[in-house]
């Protein structure tokens, strides 16, 4: 008999008290409990009779029936991502621009008041932004300054930010497209940039050598001048064209294909080439 009346105390608290747990798992512990644990990274917005307050991580006294819990906001950076977008540049190519944004919120409150949907504004700023930053610009300058691009969408949109208690950490670029003909045609402009480039270089380098050639023919006329004081101009200009002659003459017996050279009929004669060559050395020398 006993036993019977203890078993069914037994069984009628444990009723009881899952009666209780139900309701407070279905109404919120929250909204019963004069202490609630906020977690980490998590702001909670209280309204108690109208006027709101935060709640941050930790151990956070409520008046149940005063309190009431209206939001909880993540306090970690949060990823947002705008739709991509068709922008029309400057030099009327159309471009099709997808952004990403990484967002933390510095004041809960305004976050949660002063916008209905903090999320939607910020993509809605940055969207508007981009098109007013990159509409006014061409693309190969919008190719080339997507850092800069992006800061400046990040300055663009900073005051609305502020107002609405966030702070836009970063913009980045997830992509940049455009139509196949668009590709091909500056595939076409690299590849003559690229060869009026090496046009110059090669021009710059021919311009070099004829200096370099000219100085040291400079060099030599001194050289004879000064040693020889007594040649005249037309001497001297016989000379140096002799002396070109046999170094033409050596490059071309010195080069792996040539077995003997032959002098042709029509260029200096003998004598004067030894001639000519005597002198060299001898000018080498002094």
């Amino acid at each position: 008999m006993l036993e019977s009346v203890a078993l069914t105390w037994f069984l009628g608290i444990f009723f009881v008290l899952a009666v209780i747990v139900l309701i407070l798992y279905t109404i919120g512990w929250e909204k019963i409990l004069p202490i609630i644990i906020v977690p980490n990274k998590e702001a909670w917005i209280v309204d108690r009779l109208g006027k709101d307050r935060v709640l941050y991580e930790g151990l956070n006294r409520i008046i149940p029936g005063l309190d009431r819990i209206e939001d909880k906001v993540s306090l970690k950076e949060q990823q947002i991502d705008p739709p991509e977008q068709t922008i029309i540049t400057k030099d009327n190519i159309n471009i099709n621009v997808d952004m990403i944004a990484m967002v933390t919120i510095k004041d809960p409150l305004k976050a949660v008041n002063d916008v209905d949907d903090y999320k939607a504004a910020i993509k809605s700023r940055i969207m508007t932004g981009t098109v007013d930053i990159m509409g006014g610009m061409e693309l190969k300058e919008i190719q080339i300054s997507l850092v800069n691009i992006s800061k400046k969408v990040v300055a663009h949109i900073k005051e609305d930010s502020i107002r609405w208690g966030l702070e836009v950490n970063q913009v980045q670029f997830e992509s940049l497209g455009y139509s196949d003909e668009i590709k091909k045609a500056m595939e076409k402009i690299t590849v003559a940039e690229n060869q009026s480039k090496a046009m110059v270089t090669e021009a710059e380098g021919k311009k070099k050598s004829a200096q370099l050639e000219a100085e040291a023919l400079l060099h030599k006329i001194e050289i004879l001048q000064k040693n020889m004081p007594d040649m005249s101009n037309e001497k001297i200009l016989e000379f140096t064209k002799s002396l070109d002659y046999i170094n033409s003459m050596k490059n071309l017996s010195a080069s792996d294909n040539a077995k003997f050279v032959i002098y042709p009929s029509d260029g200096p004669s003998m004598d004067k080439i030894m001639s000519t060559e005597y002198m060299s050395q001898t000018m080498d020398k002094k």
